[in-house]
């Protein structure tokens, strides 16, 4: 049995429904490394357990990069 409180958790699988396919709940981790499921209407026996697919990763501006300096226009002569 886990000592550390449970803090925080976070679903890291859909509870599925072997026969119908419905969502019936999430399995969650806490921070302390314990799982549990939470139903939506009361725990089932015939179910099944599929991770979340990741979102494909997106191309984020690094905060440790700095972004290059848009550069003053006004020095140029208008032709």
């Amino acid at each position: 049995m886990n000592t550390k409180p449970r803090l925080t958790g976070e679903p890291i699988m859909r509870i599925l429904c072997k026969t119908s396919e419905n969502l019936v709940g999430y399995l969650y981790q806490w921070n302390n490394g314990d799982v549990q499921p939470a139903w939506f209407d009361g725990a089932m026996a015939d179910v099944r357990f599929e991770p979340f697919i990741p979102a494909p990763e997106q191309n984020p501006v690094d905060p440790k990069i700095p972004r290059p300096r848009q550069q003053d226009l006004t020095h140029l002569e208008k032709a």
